[in-house]
């Protein structure tokens, strides 16, 4: 199982629309922390955006979760290959 760090970053969101797609967004997120695909979510001070830890196999599964998140269409996503260092 390989880990990504997923940068992610939102612009374009219609901030009368901001607050009811992010508490959507929070049901997907509980779900994939609870599923074990997301390990760590650090949001950054202004809410543009975030770095995730999350756990799969490829980087193509990865991108298809994250086109459940309601705030997809206005992210844009960085992926880095993690490997653990002994």
């Amino acid at each position: 199982m390989n880990r990504y760090m997923v940068e992610v970053t939102i612009s374009g969101v219609d901030p009368n629309q901001f607050e009811t797609l992010a508490a959507k967004e929070q049901e997907v997120v509980a779900e994939l922390t609870q599923t074990g695909f997301i390990e760590q979510i650090y949001v950054q001070n202004d809410l543009a955006g975030a770095y995730l830890i999350v756990k799969e196999r490829d980087e193509s599964y990865v991108r298809e979760q994250f086109n459940r998140f309601p705030l997809s269409p206005y992210m844009t996503l960085k992926l880095v290959q993690l490997q653990t260092q002994s």
